[in-house]
């Protein structure tokens, strides 16, 4: 992609390193975006989410938005979506989803009434409850921080997180994951992290057949001296003080 052509970086209040161009540009490659970024912390991995977001919208492809995230991190996540790319997501828990459903008809779908919404994965993991609700809806964008945490364990079949990130990678155009941990030395839970965006790319995770050429397309990962040159003096080093006895 052009980056002449990229509107989000420009319309965003936020600076914009680089480096957090790339997996924009690698998203709008893509004829429907489907990545894992993986970035190390600190590297802005909102920042590069709330810009595919912010051009997915002014291409047209972002009317209804899911954005899922661990319950600690959701004001953090909306907020910054909000200031910094005037992106409004209406935060529901369970009570708000409980309290929405009285409101409207009992056959009308809770996540048609809002085009933008935030919840945290245990929220929505209850399959049984809301399946029926998800199986109805489509998005054109679902958006799993902490995507780890959905790589599906030893037992994917039971585990509610996965299930669920399985069946909304079905009814979405466009998926985006991000962690900073994404394989935790187990070929077959990175392999279903990746066929969540594309299951042709790897078509049984079991195998464990698959190599680097196969996921490079999904797949984006850098880590802080990778990109110590371009964000120049943005990474302070850490400094370590040891304490004395006297001062503890």
């Amino acid at each position: 992609a052009d980056r002449g052509f990229l509107q989000a970086p420009f319309r965003s209040g936020v600076s914009i390193e680089d480096f957090q161009l790339d997996p924009l540009v690698r998203a709008i490659d893509m004829a429907r975006v489907n990545l894992l970024i993986a970035d190390d912390v600190g590297l802005g991995k909102t920042i590069e989410v709330g810009m595919i977001l912010s051009e997915l919208i002014k291409r047209g492809q972002g009317k209804r938005i899911l954005v899922l995230a661990k319950k600690s991190m959701l004001a953090q996540f909306q907020s910054e979506l909000w200031n910094r790319f005037a992106i409004p997501l209406t935060r529901l828990d369970s009570v708000g989803l409980a309290k929405l459903q009285l409101k409207i008809p009992a056959s009308k779908n809770p996540f048609e009434v809002y085009h933008r919404i935030i919840m945290s994965v245990d929220t929505l993991k209850d399959i049984g409850r809301y399946s029926h609700f998800l199986e109805d809806t489509r998005w054109d964008a679902v958006v799993i921080d902490e995507a780890h945490n959905v790589s599906g364990g030893t037992n994917p079949e039971k585990h509610l997180s996965y299930r669920l990130a399985r069946r909304l990678s079905r009814r979405t155009n466009s998926m985006i994951l991000t962690t900073a941990t994404p394989h935790n030395g187990k070929r077959e839970t990175f392999g279903r992290l990746i066929s969540l965006l594309d299951p042709s790319a790897i078509p049984d995770p079991k195998l464990k057949e698959y190599d680097a050429s196969d996921i490079k397309p999904f797949f984006m990962m850098r880590f802080k001296e990778d990109v110590r040159v371009e964000a120049g003096d943005n990474f302070s080093e850490r400094v370590v003080i040891p304490l004395s006895e006297t001062t503890i």
